[in-house]
């Protein structure tokens, strides 16, 4: 971490995630990322190389889609991450895409207590989401840092900052890392 007279900056560290107790949440990655002016287009490629590796790994993934876009053209997601009809998609009316249950039903379900999150933006619904799923869920969080993404570098920066530095041990629930550093490995037997 680094300290001195700006924010902190964690390093990425590779992690293994047991497949069966990880899932992957997509935050608000909808169609308007087709659209090359949305900074949110910048994550398609890189996001959606992670989630067909871990497709092949059968981890589970979840979008959310901003709740003002239903009955529109964006309320789809995103077409390059090539969303499987197996994957839900939910509409939470809040910028912590825990509100309404839906979320925590999906992963309570599945027993997960990994949490890989990416999506746009970092300073709102990945800010907003990460913190209530280590705070309040008690999720151990996977960020990589590659998979998310801001208007700014500002805005990024800070957001990072503010997840290392929460109250109460939260922060020690995070674990940041780079998409091409997770793996995921099969239940020890």
């Amino acid at each position: 971490m680094e300290k001195k007279g700006g924010p902190n900056k964690p390093r990425p560290k590779a992690v293994s995630l047991e497949a069966r107790a990880t899932a992957i949440v997509v935050l608000d990655l909808s169609a308007r990322c087709q659209d090359p002016k949305e900074v949110c287009s910048k994550l398609m490629k890189p996001v959606g190389d992670f989630l067909e590796r871990a497709r092949g790994r059968q981890v589970p993934i979840i979008y959310t889609v901003s709740a003002h876009t239903r009955g529109t053209s964006m309320q789809e997601v995103a077409s390059p991450l090539k969303r499987r009809d197996t994957e839900p998609v939910i509409y939470p009316d809040s910028f912590d895409k825990f509100f309404g249950g839906e979320l925590q039903t999906f992963l309570t379900e599945r027993g997960v207590k990994n949490l890989v999150v990416v999506g746009s933006l970092t300073n709102v619904a990945v800010l907003y989401t990460s913190s209530s799923a280590a705070r309040v869920y008690g999720y151990r969080v996977i960020l990589p840092l590659d998979g998310v993404n801001a208007h700014s570098k500002y805005e990024h920066e800070y957001a990072i900052h503010q997840l290392t530095i929460l109250p109460r041990d939260t922060n020690k629930q995070f674990h940041f890392t780079k998409l091409a550093a997770i793996s995921f490995r099969k239940e020890r037997g």
